[in-house]
């Protein structure tokens, strides 16, 4: 019996129907946005509060110096 070929998916992926951005985990839905843009405002988000995260964490290690 030939194996199967089972790829479990990662990655973002823009479907058609219903038109929206999803973004799958080794298989799994982590997000859908209804649009590009939506998905690129969260983004843009998140790594904004992972620069600020940073920069305290940053100020917090270097302030006794």
């Amino acid at each position: 019996m030939p194996a199967q070929n089972t790829k479990i998916k990662t990655g973002i992926f823009q479907l058609k129907l219903p038109p929206s951005i999803v973004v799958l985990w080794k298989g799994r839905e982590i997000c859908r946005y209804g649009s590009i843009e939506e998905f690129v405002d969260a983004h843009l988000e998140g790594i904004a509060a992972l620069e600020l995260k940073q920069e305290k964490l940053l100020s917090e290690t270097y302030r006794d110096i």
